[in-house]
């Protein structure tokens, strides 16, 4: 086993569509916290696992999305580690709350702002010291860089909203404040996995730049047509950096 165990991948926008893991087995997995839909690599000597975040509800189905404000991502995240997960890579599409980095660039965040309440604990368990983990977020680096991919930002603050609809452009102009861009999962995530004592670090593809950040009004077209050009350059990273995971 690598210094990384068990690692799996939690994909949503970006990777809807994606075919990067066809070739994955369809599992439920029960969690107390609801049942859950994960795939399955065997080809890969320590088995990778996906999670599609929108539509991992097995009580829905497959077929059914789940926007942000209505995933059980509780259930998602123990499914992972009931399966002996110890890495977890998310990939997230997000807004640029800067003007200084535009469409189709990678962002890997090494900070977060998120006042919603998400934990596992009601008792002093939940007084943890959240933060990505730096192991995974330097080996998503180094990935990236072996990569040549051009359009990439090696840190910066990851803004949570609560979803599902779009930021208005006062909220813009406040959460720029605060951060470098902005979406609707990764935080959660994050201090999920660290309560259950698993590293997760974030790969970001920005598919828009927020509402009003650079004139007019953010559209929805516009914005899926930037994730489906973007889809490519998020397959390639993903995919080097699930090879960096496993290199001996």
């Amino acid at each position: 086993m690598t210094k990384y165990g068990r690692v799996a991948v939690i994909g949503g926008t970006s990777l809807l569509h994606s075919k990067l893991f066809d070739h994955f087995k369809e599992k439920v997995v029960e969690t107390e916290h609801g049942n859950v839909i994960v795939y399955e690599d065997e080809t890969r000597e320590y088995s990778t696992l996906f999670v599609q975040r929108h539509h991992a509800d097995a009580t829905k189905g497959a077929e059914v999305y789940n926007p942000p404000h209505v995933m059980n991502q509780k259930s998602y995240i123990a499914a992972l580690k009931s399966l002996d997960v110890s890495t977890i890579l998310g990939v997230c599409s997000v807004g640029s709350l800067t003007k200084e980095y535009d469409t189709g660039t990678l962002v890997v965040p090494d900070d977060f702002f998120n006042q919603m309440s998400t934990t596992y604990f009601d008792d002093a368990r939940g007084h943890l010291v959240p933060a990505f983990s730096e192991k995974v977020r330097q080996t998503i680096i180094t990935a990236l860089g072996e990569t040549g991919t051009e359009k990439t930002v090696t840190s910066g603050t990851y803004v949570q909203t609560v979803g599902p609809r779009f930021e208005t452009k006062a909220e813009v102009r406040f959460l720029s404040s605060l951060g470098d861009v902005i979406g609707m999962t990764a935080a959660s995530e994050a201090v999920l996995a660290l309560e259950l004592s698993m590293d997760y670090a974030v790969i970001c593809m920005i598919d828009n730049y927020a509402n009003g950040l650079v004139g007019g009004t953010l559209t929805e077209e516009e914005f899926r047509a930037n994730v489906k050009l973007n889809e490519k350059t998020v397959e390639t990273a993903v995919q080097a950096i699930l090879n960096k995971f496993y290199e001996t």
